[in-house]
């Protein structure tokens, strides 16, 4: 009984020896996938998601690149830390016991090297001169993939590590519950606690591999739709195509998704995300295509075929589904997308180069359903490719067009209309682009897109008002001039210096500058839109809606905007003659603009038709062709043709708002 007992004591001691020693281990290889190749993956991860947002725009804010600082930092912070673990590893004994000890340290030391490649081309990038270009250079996505595929091998020698001890452990296992099991009748309780410890062993392996399932999930599934991510769209659209490979990409964009979130709350945003996921996922799985969030409200699938009209009946089918009102807390919510579609095939050789150029076509082509309105599919085609290598010329040459003065400000007149009196002008922007003259409609989108908007719109202010200055001070006139600004200068609160900038330079009064701020821009941000319009006025500007009632919601604009006045787009003017319900939406804003003591400007005057219709209604400012074209500022201001009138033929109610400036300020007479 003695030696009974005694053989038991040391198949029981051997066997805790044994499962503690592998424990260890497995709990210090677990620690190198947790804290090392796993972190490293998902800050790989992280990093290629910033550089993404950012080169998408083509822009990259401070808040964007200090995100990308943050995951160059933590994994800069990665690296060392999986070098001291592999310092620690080497000099342990632990490893030894797998006999994959040096496998691990090598992949280890891979993914540091690479890692610390990526830091470094990372910091080159963003002290370059130029920073979005230099994100974009080859070598530094080269070394994003390289340090991702470095930290994946990482982990996968950790995951064959811990197969391999399970494998051990197992086998050790049931030797020793073997070796029990002809002595249980005499050792029934060392038996007992073999089961329980291998009960307990075989719950920690279901929960660790679940642990891998999720981790590996996170890293190629989006969390919210259970769609491919990013990368893994990527991953698969890469191996699919090749030199002969067909197939054709859809990008798919979520219309008016930020109004959902504004009026419904982010919980209506995410049903709808999930309700279109569902839809593009069904249709793309039936016909064999690859369906994936690619983040925020797009959506992207890939198809292995370029048949056009199988192609276009898809979108059309997606248009269908994703339009279908969804219902949520009792509200129904309804959306739409725009699509984007090009093929393998329709991009021209001369640009295509795999993935990444035939998501930059696909993206024009979404954006051309954008621009036509939205809720509709655009084929990338010949035509297309035209507009495309125009654009792209465009915005070329557009940093250029300031640096070599090739802009220039025209002055449209603003009339009474009752009696063709001119009261002021429009100052409106114009390009000689290599001898030939662009109007704004050619160009502003794309100043807009490349961030120089901003510039244009100072320099189209400060001529305007530099010239209407010149010219009041020299006729003791009070002509006032507006000014278009887009909606990018109302996301920051810095504000608008370059207009007290220009007032205060020219000694221009600010009762006689009007702003026009485009109702059709969406405002992002309607609590700093509204108070850098109060700075505005508090310094005396006046305010405009330009093309009031066509855009994103009226009442809201003028809520924030708290405008002096509101112009009539020419899109209602063209109606009003034969539609009813325009001269109806026309003697409404009227109304309101009287209620509201705005006053009122009507656009697009091209017949002596318009012109008394709108004068009986009660309009009394005017623009359009029918009171003369829009000409190069020096020109209107020398020309006789709008008969600018002196102080001394001014009615009663101009000569009272011309200010008393006294003598000339030594200025050159261009009169």
């Amino acid at each position: 009984m003695a030696s009974l007992a005694a053989f038991t004591f040391l198949v029981a001691t051997e066997f805790r020896r044994s499962a503690e020693s592998i424990l260890t281990v497995q709990e210090e290889i677990e620690r190198h996938q947790a804290t090392g190749s796993q972190s490293a993956l998902n800050q790989i991860a992280r990093l290629n998601g910033q550089l993404l947002s950012a080169l998408e725009k083509n822009e990259a804010s401070d808040a964007d690149f200090s995100e990308i600082q943050s995951a160059i930092d933590a994994l800069y912070v990665r690296a060392d830390h999986i070098t001291r673990r592999l310092e620690a590893g080497a000099s342990s004994t632990l490893y030894a016991k797998t006999g994959q000890g040096e496998g691990l340290i090598g992949d280890g030391t891979t993914t540091v090297i690479a890692i610390e490649a990526l830091v470094a081309l990372m910091d080159e990038a963003l002290v370059a001169p130029d920073p979005i270009a230099a994100l974009r250079a080859p070598e530094l996505i080269q070394a994003i993939e390289t340090a991702r595929k470095a930290s994946f091998q990482y982990l996968q020698r950790s995951t064959r590590l811990k197969s391999a001890l399970m494998s051990s452990q197992t086998e050790k296992v049931l030797f020793l519950s073997r070796a029990t099991l002809v002595f249980l009748a005499i050792v029934t309780l060392a038996g007992a606690v073999s089961l329980h410890l291998l009960r307990l062993e075989v719950l920690a392996r279901k929960e660790r591999e679940k642990a891998e399932s999720r981790a590996d999930r996170l890293a190629y599934f989006d969390a919210l739709t259970g769609l491919a991510n990013r990368v893994q769209f990527q991953d698969k659209v890469d191996e699919f195509l090749g030199p002969k490979a067909r197939g054709a990409l859809i990008l798919i964009d979520l219309d008016s998704f930020k109004e959902i979130n504004d009026r419904h709350g982010h919980a209506a945003g995410d049903a709808v995300l999930k309700q279109m996921a569902r839809a593009i996922r069904d249709e793309a799985e039936v016909t064999g295509g690859i369906a994936a969030r690619l983040g925020g409200d797009e959506f992207a699938v890939f198809m292995p075929t370029d048949d056009t009209d199988f192609l276009l009946g898809f979108c059309q089918s997606l248009l269908s589904l994703c339009a279908e009102p969804l219902e949520f807390a009792g509200t129904r919510v309804i959306s739409g997308v725009s699509i984007g579609l090009t093929t393998t095939t329709q991009v021209s050789a001369s640009i295509y180069s795999g993935y990444d150029q035939l998501m930059r076509v696909a993206d024009f082509a979404l954006y051309a359903s954008k621009a036509a309105g939205r809720g509709r599919v655009t084929l990338y085609d010949a035509d297309l490719e035209r507009q495309m290598d125009e654009r792209r010329t465009l915005l070329e040459d557009l940093p250029k067009a300031l640096e070599n003065d090739e802009l220039e400000v025209f002055l449209q007149p603003k009339v009474l209309i009752g009696t063709g009196e001119v009261i002021g002008f429009e100052a409106l922007v114009r390009w000689w682009r290599n001898g030939v003259l662009f109007n704004p409609a050619q160009f502003i989108s794309v100043a807009e897109d490349s961030n120089r908007i901003c510039e244009i719109d100072a320099f189209v202010l400060d001529r305007a008002v530099g010239i209407m200055a010149d010219w009041n001070r020299r006729h003791r006139t009070s002509f006032g001039v507006s000014v278009n600004l887009s909606g990018s200068h109302f996301v920051s609160r810095d504000g608008l210096p370059f207009v007290s900038d220009a007032l205060q330079r020219h000694g221009f009064e600010p009762e006689f500058l009007t702003l026009e701020i485009t109702e059709t821009v969406q405002l992002s941000r309607w609590d700093i839109a509204q108070e850098i319009v109060t700075g505005l006025k508090a310094l005396g500007c006046k305010i405009s809606i330009d093309d009031f009632g066509t855009g994103y919601s009226s009442l809201i604009y003028l809520k924030t905007i708290s405008a002096d006045e509101l112009k009539i787009d020419k899109s209602l003017i063209d109606e009003i003659e034969g539609s009813e319900e325009a001269r109806f939406i026309l003697d409404a804003v009227l109304d309101l603009a009287d209620s509201l003591r705005l006053e009122v400007v009507v656009e697009g005057i091209e017949r002596e038709e318009q012109r008394s219709f709108l004068h009986r209604l009660g309009c009394k400012v005017g623009q359009g062709y029918l009171f003369g074209k829009p000409i190069a500022a020096a020109e209107a201001l020398a020309d006789a043709t709008y008969s600018l009138p002196t102080l001394d033929d001014l009615p009663p109610a101009n000569k009272a708002r011309v200010p008393r400036l006294g003598a000339e300020r030594g200025l050159a007479d261009r009169a």
